[in-house]
């Protein structure tokens, strides 16, 4: 098979319990005064974003910064926004300007993920399901994936930590 060939992947699922109402859950995955206080990886980083517009075929733009002062920036084009229910987006990584590039730490890394958050209402608690797969990725970009699966929950777990921290305090 070459590696112009696009598969599908097997997508890598989180599921949480989450002790806040669904619609406070939605607000903080699409309004930016709450993401910009818990979408980043780990306590000490930075998020700021620069552009969103949060609606079906809209974009935001924003930019993690390290502890130690390393940027990264991130676009994102939402596919889907169904209040309070559920959000689909794709995630590329960026420049300042938003052009999309390839990932500087993981040259295979797919170009294109796609996040869908499911909500599910449990009284005054949600069930958050993240889906999380590339699209269409190449052979390289789907091997990248399948060998990082065993650290998604490590990434994506430690920003639904500061998610679950953030809402602790509202």
């Amino acid at each position: 098979m070459s590696s112009d060939n696009k598969l599908e992947v097997e997508p890598s699922i989180i599921t949480r319990e989450l002790n806040a109402p669904r619609q406070l859950v939605f607000d903080a995955w699409t309004q930016v005064e709450h993401l910009q206080n818990w979408m980043f990886p780990q306590k000490g980083f930075t998020c700021e974003y620069v552009s969103a517009d949060i609606t079906p075929g809209g974009s935001s733009l924003h930019k993690l910064t390290a502890p130690g002062g390393h940027q990264m920036w991130l676009l994102t084009k939402y596919e889907a926004v169904n209040p309070p229910v559920s959000l689909v987006f794709r995630q590329y990584m960026s420049n300042e300007a938003g052009d999309i590039l390839p990932n500087p730490q993981m040259p295979d890394w797919p170009k294109e993920m796609r996040a869908t958050i499911e909500l599910e209402a449990l009284g005054d608690k949600t069930r958050l399901r993240l889906i999380w797969q590339p699209i269409a990725p190449t052979q390289a970009e789907a091997a990248a994936f399948e060998a990082s699966r065993s650290q998604h929950g490590n990434g994506w777990g430690a920003g639904l930590d500061q998610l679950t921290r953030y809402l602790e305090t509202l």
